[in-house]
């Protein structure tokens, strides 16, 4: 089945999730955008990242060796350094 619409560009362009479906396109997208074209390609899931990726387990060790600073107790400290309060 073909849909074709032409639509204005007010803010933004929605795509309607039944178009997603009728494509065969997945749960998981990449959006391509070239000179004069925007595609929308399925992904397979074996190439989503997990929650174990990498960039999830650099977020969780934020705080795991933190620089040291030049205020003493900042962490317990903090509304004294960030708001001038004792």
């Amino acid at each position: 089945m073909s849909e074709q619409r032409i639509m204005e560009i007010q803010q933004g362009v929605w795509i309607d999730e039944r178009w997603l479906q009728d494509a065969g396109l997945g749960s998981h997208v990449r959006v391509v955008v070239q000179p004069g074209e925007i595609r929308i390609v399925a992904v397979p899931e074996e190439a989503v990242p997990s929650e174990d990726s990498t960039a999830w387990n650099a977020f969780q060790s934020l705080g795991e060796s933190p620089n040291h600073g030049r205020l003493r107790e900042s962490a317990t400290d903090h509304d004294k350094y960030l708001y001038s309060k004792k």
